[in-house]
This record gives C-alpha cells, structure tokens and sequence, in this order.
C-alpha cells in the first residue's frame, strides 16, 4: 500500500511539473526570441570610421560608425539584420563609400555593443533608426540621408520612415511585413509528428521584455505613408526564410506609393543578392540613390 501511494505522489509530482513547464515554455521561447545579442566589432581600417555613441530617442545608448566621404554629401544609415551587428553593413558602407556617399552603421539596441537587454523584432528599432538619421545628418552636414536595411533592419527602416518625414529616401532589402509568423510560432511546439499547443503567453510575454507591443510593428501598414519620398525594395526570388518570403516583397510593393522599384533578383537567398549579383545590385541601388537624393 505504501508503495502504490510513493508512486501515485511520483506521479502527480510528474504531473505537476509538467503542467508548469507547459505553462513556462512559451515565456522561455518569447524571451529566446527577443533576449540580446551583444558582441564586439572590430573597427575597419579601410574607410576612416569614427566610432561614436548617440542615444536613440528613448535614451537607449546607441553605438556607430561614421564613415565619411565628403562633408555635405549624402548619407546613408546602415542597419544589420536580427541579432547580428553593424559589422554586417560593411559590404554595402564600401560601394557606398567608393561612389562618395557618407554613410553611419549602427548596432541596433541589444545588438553589438548599443545599450538594452532586448531585440525589440522592430517595434523599438525605430527609434534608433530615427537618431542614427539626425545624428548622419548633423554629422555630414547634409539634409539628403537615406536609409538602407536588410532583413530585420529592412522592414525597420519602413517603420521608420513612415514615422519620420526627414528620411528621404528607403533600400529594403529581403523586408517582412509583419510578425505574425514568427509570433504565431509561440503558440505551439512540435514534438515529432504531433503538434503540442502552448497557452497564449508568448506574445504578451514578447510585449514585456521589449516593453512595445510587437503585433504593431507591421511595415505593411505603413509604407504607404513613405510616399512621396521614393522607396526600392530588393528580394531574392529563392529567399527561403519563412519570415520574408518573395510574396512579402510583391505586397510591399504593392502597398507603397509612388515612386517606388522592386527588383527581384533571380538568386541570392536571404539578403544575398548583392552577393549573387554584385555589380548589378551595386549599380541599381547606386542608380536608386542618385535620383532620390538628388
């Protein structure tokens, strides 16, 4: 008798702590999902940068490079992908350099060595996007600064300048529309074959830790906005990310106004295409450039 009873407490002790890691789970995948990603960046020696620091527009400590070219010409504010930092943006801040563009790549918040314990999955990048525009502006002296993102910092710099007039221009490349995919995968987990729902915690738990309510952060809504200040969105066709599939560019596209392009490059991957296609690439997007900061 005893025994049946040390087995039914082993039991319902198993049971219980199942239930609470079933209740946790999605808390812990929301926080995996938004936590940081801070590392360190060597600073290249090819382009002059100066390393600076600037606080977004909520205080958030911003870390930079500005690569100048020639005080009073056009800027252009580089932004990274998710989790990774402004290191990324060299390929790009180089041609843009050699056809005598000034350019700031910065390191999103909780990112790279720029201040906060979240990735805000677009919601609060904004904003740093926004002061990393004033500070180019201030600092090269010019009106004309453009913004250029890929992946995450794509669809940033939609948001972006659909908030802030002053940005003149947009280069999204491989840009979502929304978070609703990558959201809605909070909700479940597969085990095997079987699909295991999870409480709806993971999207107000995303909310919290970045203290912005992700679910608004949705460039599709708003590019329209951006018009008349001329956009170009650039997409792989074989973009295989589930997050920014080709589909995502063509709505985009549709929504915004004019003038706009869409080019979608034969091959590339996600945010490859400047790879693939290097010489075209360059050249569509220094053609884009010349006219929307003219």
């Amino acid at each position: 008798m005893g025994e049946i009873k040390g087995v039914t407490r082993l039991v319902g002790g198993l049971i219980v702590i199942a239930i609470f890691a079933w209740v946790l789970l999605p808390v812990a995948r929301a926080y995996s999902l938004v936590s940081a990603q801070h590392s360190d960046s060597s600073v290249p020696t090819d382009l002059g940068v100066a390393d600076v620091t600037f606080e977004s527009t909520d205080g958030t400590p911003i870390r930079a490079w500005l690569a100048p070219a020639k005080s009073g010409a056009p800027a252009v504010v580089l932004v990274h992908g998710f989790k990774t930092s402004r290191a990324e943006m060299l390929p790009w801040a180089r041609f843009l350099h050699d056809a005598g563009y000034n350019a700031l790549l910065l390191d999103l918040r909780g990112a790279g060595r720029s201040g906060g314990g979240t990735i805000g999955l677009g919601a609060t990048e904004t904003r740093d996007i926004v002061q990393a525009a004033q500070t180019a502006g201030e600092a090269f002296r010019t009106d004309h600064v453009a913004v250029l993102g890929i992946s995450l910092g794509a669809g940033a710099a939609i948001l972006a300048a659909a908030d802030d007039p002053r940005i003149t221009a947009v280069v999204a490349d491989s840009a979502w529309t929304d978070q609703d995919f990558q959201l809605a995968r909070l909700g479940f987990i597969d085990i095997g074959a079987f699909r295991l729902p999870l409480p709806p915690l993971g999207v107000p738990a995303v909310n919290a830790f970045v203290g912005a309510d992700v679910t608004k952060a949705r460039p599709l809504d708003v590019i329209a906005r951006i018009s008349p200040r001329p956009i170009l969105l650039i997409h792989s066709a074989d973009d295989d990310n589930a997050t920014t599939p080709v589909e995502g560019a063509r709505k985009l596209f549709a929504a915004a106004g004019e003038p706009k392009t869409l080019w979608i490059a034969p091959r590339g991957g996600h945010v490859g295409a400047i790879n693939a296609s290097p010489a075209e690439y360059r050249a569509r997007v220094l053609d884009f450039l010349a006219f929307a900061l003219r």
